[in-house]
């Protein structure tokens, strides 16, 4: 018989759901025919026991703790043997930490919270390709990439970001850019907007910024690199274990720092588009979805 997998959260509130989305994705693409996966809302009207027993409980971070009052229900706790993986430790450390106490194996998107929390394993954010390039504009594979590099979309802005505007840091920081470079473009993430249309809005730029909050290497990293942008992003501490600075993406340390290297690449096609093709094969090579989704298998005992 297969092995059961159960994956819980909230997915009918119309937003981007992230990490539980996608994980949902690679498991029923690409283990349909080893796996019998079911998502499940975690509610506790929900009888798990009519559904029978299963061989494994995911629990991928869906920001439930910033649900309350959203939410008509408190949501379950993930039943044994479980598997947690944590991605806003950086924003809701308490929350978190605490539901890891709970689980069997706990991963951590951002790396500090391993050494905080005492236990657990370090598993960075990825990018669903599926999602960020669901035309098939660039090559599936890196082994493609040669191919992909002739159907670079043209570009219209020189700049662009997608994203919140949450902290006064990033404001201030999109403020100064705007103003150096006329032609940019910000959208924000809110709920309903696709993945495609981000994606869309990458290819179309030169560069595209990145201000990470705290020490997160967050989505939006493996996001602009699927789509073989040029990625211009805040360094924290933990980047440079995943990607090379000057080859495969480029970092800055201050506001003055990144107007600079805005301003050389916008002026320099060939260095830029050398660093998109890298990053774009570096991302595909090893940080899809699909390389995380394996790894979570593996510590539940599922390898396929």
């Amino acid at each position: 018989m297969k092995p059961r997998v159960a994956s819980f959260y909230e997915n009918r509130l119309g937003r981007n759901d992230g990490n539980p989305l996608y994980v949902t994705n690679v498991l029923k693409r690409d283990y349909a025919d080893r796996i019998e996966f079911h998502h499940l809302i975690p509610d506790p009207a929900l009888q798990l026991e009519a559904l029978g027993r299963f061989d494994c409980h995911f629990w991928i971070d869906w920001g439930e703790d910033g649900l309350t009052g959203v939410l008509p229900y408190t949501p379950i706790r993930p039943p044994h043997p479980n598997v947690y993986w944590a991605s806003d430790t950086h924003l809701g450390p308490a929350y978190r930490f605490a539901l890891a106490d709970d689980c069997d194996a706990v991963f951590f998107a951002q790396q500090r919270a391993v050494e905080e929390y005492g236990r657990g394993e370090w598993l960075p954010h990825a990018v669903e390709p599926q999602a960020y390039n669901p035309a098939a504009i660039y090559a599936a594979t890196p082994e493609a990439l040669a191919t992909a590099a002739s159907v670079v979309r043209a570009k219209r802005w020189d700049l662009c970001f997608v994203g919140h505007l949450n902290t006064a840091d990033r404001i201030a920081a999109l403020d100064r850019l705007f103003k150096e470079f006329p032609s940019s473009w910000w959208a924000s993430r809110r709920p309903g907007r696709s993945f495609e249309r981000a994606a869309d809005i990458y290819t179309q730029s030169r560069v595209v910024f990145n201000h990470a909050v705290q020490d997160d290497v967050n989505m939006r990293v493996f996001e602009v690199l699927a789509t073989r942008s040029c990625l211009l992003t805040s360094e924290v501490p933990t980047l440079k274990a995943l990607f090379t600075d000057g080859v495969h993406l480029v970092t800055y340390r201050d506001l003055d720092e990144a107007v600079d290297k805005a301003r050389y690449y916008l002026a320099h096609d060939d260095a830029r588009e050398r660093i998109a093709a890298a990053g774009y094969a570096e991302v595909m090579a090893k940080h899809t979805m699909a390389h995380r989704v394996r790894r979570l298998l593996d510590v539940a005992g599922l390898s396929c």
